[in-house]
This record gives C-alpha cells, structure tokens and sequence, in this order.
C-alpha cells in the first residue's frame, strides 16, 4: 500500500503540476470557429490538446494521462493457477510536440512511465512479450523520440523523412490509443514499436506509401536503449488508402496492408521474421452518437519455426460521455517455461532469449463500458471491463488444462482513467500522418483565414 501511495506520489508531480500550468496557458487561447479535436470531441474549447507558444512562432503541445485499476483473474476459481488479483497504474504516459510554426520540423517526445508504475506488468490473459506472459511488459521510459522533417505541399503529395526511437511503419495503432483497456493478444504480430528507426511517408491523394528502416532487437526493460545497435537489420513497408471526410489521421475511411522483415523477434529462433498484416478502420468518433471500429488480421512466419496469427475486431459506439466498447479476438501464441511456480510473481514470466517450446490458441471476447465524469483539460473517466477465454491446445502439446488448471476462465477490471489535456491519440505513425501535428496545421490555416 505504502509503494502504491509514493507512486501515485511521484505522478502528483509528474502530471498534475505541470498539467495545471499548461492547462491554464490553454484556457488562455481561443481557439478558430469550429475547429475540432482530434482526441473524439468536437467543437469544445477544452477539447483540444494543450498548446504553449514559444518565441518564434514555435509550439509545444501534447497530453498526459495515467490509468489506475484492478484487475482481478479467475475470480470464481481462485484455485487456478491464473487466480490473482492486482492493482497497476498502466499506461502512465506523456505525448509531447514541439513544432515549427508551420510544422515543417516536428519532435515527438513520449516517455513512459511503466517502468515505475508497472515493475510486475500488468495481468493480462493471453498476453506476451519481452519476458512476460500472461501479463503486458512495461514500455521503455524512452517510448518515442522521433524528429521529423514534413513537406506538407508537394504540388498533390505530401511527404515526411523521421527519425529516431518510436514506431516502425508497420500495422495498425499502438493499442494504448483505442479503446480497450488490455492489449490484445497480437501486440508483437500487429505494432513494431520502441525500435530505433528511420521512416519515409508519401501521401498522394488518398493513398499513402511508408518505408521503414531499423532494428529488430526488442528492448529488454523499460530503461534499455541499447537496441540502437541492430540498427539497419530490418525493414517494413506500409501502404495505405483513406476514403471519406478528413485529410491523413483524421480519415474517415483507412485501409492498409503491412509487410515486415525482422530480425531477432522475442518467441522466434535467430534468423528472420516475416510479419504480415492487413487491416480496416473507420472512424467517425469525435460526433456524439458516432462510431469506431477497427478490423484486422495479422500472421508471423520466422525462418527457422511455425509462426502465430491473429484476427481481431474491435468497436465503439459514442453517446456523448457514454462510451460502450467490444473486441473479439481469434489467435494463437508462443508458450515458454516459465519462471516461477504457481503463485509466484514469476510464473507469470519467462527468459526473453529463450525460444518458444510450443503455442495455444487463444479466442477472448472483451466488453467494457466507459463514462466520462469530467471534461478537459482534466478529464476523469471511469470503466468497467470483462474478459471471457476459452484457450486450445495448438503445438508442442502444451495442455491448457495441465498449464492454466482450465481452458475457459474470466477476467474483469474496474478503475478510472486520467487525461491531462487531451484524450488518447492515434500512435504509431510520424510527419504528415501524426496527429498532433496535422491538427496543429489545421488550426494555423483556420487562424491564417479568419486574419
């Protein structure tokens, strides 16, 4: 208890102190008619992400955000050996630009804080990676530093060249921007993250062409930055059509089909990877009474053994501060020897070096509930989330009954969600398609007309 109140602590002064000065800078703006936010509000003022002008017509801008909330497993077969319960701060993040007055040059900054809030990761069923299983692994403190260089006004292409620690252009949206509380299954099939990276985006009317170049070696901790030493071992390429209102992020429409070459992924033998991703999104979100959703499939093929798939779908529906959501996932994961006994904090981890010794197949269907209980700029929203997993033998004859005592159980956590100046952003793409920067763009155009 006494760990958990110095961690909340060390967030009063992380988040909330500088959150209410930047806050009160934003009250002081105005923003153009009409304008709107890219968090899923429209229209209203503290909506949009906070904005500090600097000397030169620069701009530092972003949001932060901090969830609190229990989780508890198996929690009508406390015999199991999943049976836990826990409390967790996940997902203790800050996303920061500082831009150019007419965001030629842009830096994103995201550290991340689960290295303090999240040492034990936080439970959750089906889960993997970086070590941990059956509980998500706490992101570098280090999540992005990207810089990016963007041509907004090719004639009729746009173009960006980015550099740095963050995303490769690989699959669909970081999970910590949409709605459901716990990543899904495919977090290492469908995202190619915290890798050291150099990325290229051309936007031609609605279709859109990226090409990545970085390292494939993962992070092994939250303060591991030494990954930049298998710089230029991997390669992914995205290509992308948007349909309907809105420019880049802000489409209404978005189709993308994914394709990865990575060395060295956690679960796979030394050698190559190939990813395979192909996904739909649509988004009508930021309307009361609109609506999100997201389908995808995602399928991994190392060089030396059998590689996992996913198929997901997610959705959620808007009724002004009533936010409903549901994902349906189908998909298969690695099993490792763990590294601890039932009961032990490390049966839920296992040697990140060490290859898989089989997989079981997983299919979870997530419902939860959100209700907004105050606005921006600090807006507290509290949720309410149940898993129900059935899980299948698939190779390497791991029994689920033998391994997790049953293969069907229930999950459910409750907890409140904290936004300092703006709601979850699209994650996972730089330049002209950060969000951040094309909704700062849109603002100075709107200023620049209404002058």
């Amino acid at each position: 208890m006494l760990r958990a109140a110095h961690r909340a602590l060390i967030f009063v002064f992380v988040f909330l102190i500088p959150g209410a000065a930047l806050a009160q800078s934003h009250h002081d703006r105005s923003p153009p008619p009409g304008a709107s936010s890219q968090h899923g509000e429209q229209g209203a003022a503290d909506h949009d992400m906070l904005m500090l002008d600097l000397p030169g017509g620069w701009q530092l801008m972003g949001m932060a955000q901090i969830f609190g909330v229990v989780t508890t497993l198996a929690p009508f077969q406390r015999e199991l050996p999943l049976a836990e319960t826990r409390w967790a701060l996940p997902q203790s993040a800050a996303m920061i630009n500082l831009e150019s007055p007419t965001s030629t040059f842009a830096l994103r900054f995201t550290p991340n804080f689960e290295g303090l809030t999240l040492p034990q990761g936080e439970l959750t069923p089906g889960g993997w990676g970086e070590g941990y299983i059956d509980a998500r692994h706490p992101h570098t403190l280090i999540h992005e530093l990207m810089l990016s260089w963007n041509l907004w006004d090719l004639g009729p292409a746009a173009l960006s060249l980015s550099a740095g620690k963050g995303f490769a252009p690989y699959g669909t949206d970081d999970p910590m921007a949409r709605p459901v509380l716990k990543y899904p299954t495919n977090h290492h099939l469908s995202q190619i993250l915290e890798r050291w990276t150099l990325n290229a985006i051309l936007l031609w009317g609605g279709w859109g062409v990226e090409a990545g170049l970085f390292g494939g070696a993962e992070p092994e901790g939250p303060y591991d930055l030494s990954n930049i030493t298998s710089f230029g071992d991997s390669w992914s390429a995205r290509l992308s059509r948007r349909f309907g209102p809105g420019f880049g992020p802000a489409a209404r429409w978005e189709a993308s089909l994914s394709y990865a070459r990575v060395q060295g992924v956690d679960g796979a033998e030394a050698g190559i990877t190939a990813l395979y991703n192909g996904a739909l999104r649509y988004d009508r979100s930021r309307d009361s009474g609109g609506l999100y959703a997201l389908v995808e499939a995602s399928l991994s093929q190392p060089e030396s053994n059998e590689g996992f798939f996913s198929i997901l779908g997610e959705v959620q529906p808007r009724f002004d501060r009533h936010l409903p959501y549901y994902r349906l996932e189908f998909a298969t994961r690695p099993e490792f020897a763990r590294e601890g006994p039932v009961g032990s904090q490390d049966f839920f981890r296992y040697d990140h070096h060490a290859p898989d010794i089989g997989a079981t197949r997983w299919l979870i269907n997530t419902l939860g509930y959100g209700l907004t209980l105050s606005r921006l700029p600090l807006s507290v929203r509290a949720f309410a989330e149940v898993q129900h997993a059935y899980v299948s033998e698939a190779r390497g004859d791991i029994l689920p009954e033998e391994l997790l005592g049953t293969n069907a159980f229930w999950s459910a956590s409750l907890g409140l969600r904290l936004y300092f100046g703006g709601g979850p952003m699209r994650m996972g793409s730089y330049g002209i398609l950060d969000p951040m920067s094309a909704a700062h763009r849109s603002m100075n155009a709107m200023h620049e007309h209404r002058n």
